[in-house]
């Protein structure tokens, strides 16, 4: 039923099954529209009021549900703006342990936590973050605060904020997957849009996202479509680039070791189809797949089960993402386990960092 409501909510042919489900949902999304315009509307009228934070704060969000790189994009952006100015990430913490009270993930000198507590995302921002505070909890305005007061933050980015109504920011950047933008145009639970299309008039820049996975005149599409929906903002393309290969015992070698590989895909991630488009285009031969839910909490078992799994499928190397690294410390590791270190490419990265930053460009 999951497999055929994501294929249903992003699009794709999903049969006469699928079509039903659709419909059978869309009550629950009329119900959720309703919802959220009440709430919007109360914003509107001063019957709620965002609060503002003494710093520049930045949201780094999307429309839909899944993986379109944001924690990637909040990652360049941090080490880049790191250079000039005191940053702190602010994320919801996913997988980690919920509460209100905020948690100081990284005082910018690695992690301070397991991540168990805070979640794969800041856990692994944490260790490739240097001079970066990362803190996590639900209420951004409370780990907003604590970045400003007690981390001297001067920009704050929020990973996953622009449906974070409650704080005031100075620029949202929106992601948009260039393989599936809008999904099938319908909200949860019958789509995947988190909000209606026409939030993306909010954004300030508009970063299409895997855009090395669709064809020029694709991209061209897409891009009239986000400059109609979004006439002011500027725009831009990014997509992973596989940089590294680690192995178990610490060692690291380039990507070009995958090229001729038999190999195993892996992970627990939100868009699981974009790693293996990777790792192809790194000249691996994906022989393989095993794909888990997002942050999905690996057992021993499942990692042993990969392993039988990359055997009978005479795959050289099971490969898996850095993300899905975190979540795997602590278990016995396949001796034929790797991981995949990759970097978001961003078209136009200096400009973009000058709109965080504030500036002209």
């Amino acid at each position: 039923m999951r497999d055929l409501w994501i294929a249903a909510a992003r699009g794709e042919p999903a049969g006469l099954a699928g079509q039903l489900l659709v419909a059978g949902l869309m009550p629950l999304e009329l119900l959720y529209r309703f919802g959220l315009a009440v709430y919007l509307a109360a914003e509107r009228f001063g019957l709620r009021r965002r609060e503002h934070l003494n710093a520049r704060v930045v949201s780094i969000g999307n429309l839909t549900l899944g993986g379109t790189g944001k924690t990637g994009v909040t990652e360049a952006l941090a080490r880049r703006l790191s250079r000039e100015r005191r940053c702190a990430v602010l994320l919801r913490g996913y997988g980690g342990q919920d509460g209100h009270q905020g948690l100081i993930v990284s005082n910018g000198s690695g992690p301070l936590v397991d991540w168990h507590q805070c979640g794969d995302e800041a856990a692994l921002l944490a260790a490739n973050l240097q001079g970066v505070a990362i803190l996590t909890g639900k209420d951004r305005r409370v780990t907003g605060r604590m970045a400003v007061q007690q981390m001297g933050a001067e920009l704050v980015l929020l990973d996953d904020g622009l449906q974070y109504w409650q704080l005031q920011r100075d620029l949202d950047i929106v992601l948009v997957d260039a393989r599936s933008p809008f999904g099938n145009g319908r909200v949860v639970p019958a789509g995947m849009l988190r909000e209606p299309a026409g939030g993306l008039r909010r954004a300030g820049a508009v970063v299409i996202s895997h855009a090395n996975e669709v064809g020029a005149e694709e991209r061209e599409r897409l891009r009239r479509t986000v400059r109609r929906l979004a006439p002011g903002a500027e725009m831009f393309e990014a997509w992973y680039s596989p940089v590294r290969v680690a192995f178990p015992d610490g060692r690291e070698e380039p990507a070009d070791a995958l090229r001729r590989m038999r190999v195993m895909a892996f992970c627990g991630i939100g868009s699981p189809a974009s790693f293996s488009a990777t790792l192809k285009d790194a000249g691996a031969d994906v022989v393989a797949e095993w794909f888990l839910p997002d942050h999905h909490p690996f057992s021993q078992q499942e990692l042993d089960c990969a392993a039988k799994i990359a055997e009978d499928a005479a795959a050289e190397w099971i490969v898996t993402t850095a993300k899905d690294a975190v979540r795997l410390s602590g278990l016995r590791m396949p001796e034929r386990l790797r991981v995949l270190k990759a970097e978001m490419v961003i078209d136009g990265f200096e400009r973009l960092t000058a709109l965080a930053a504030g500036g002209s460009g």
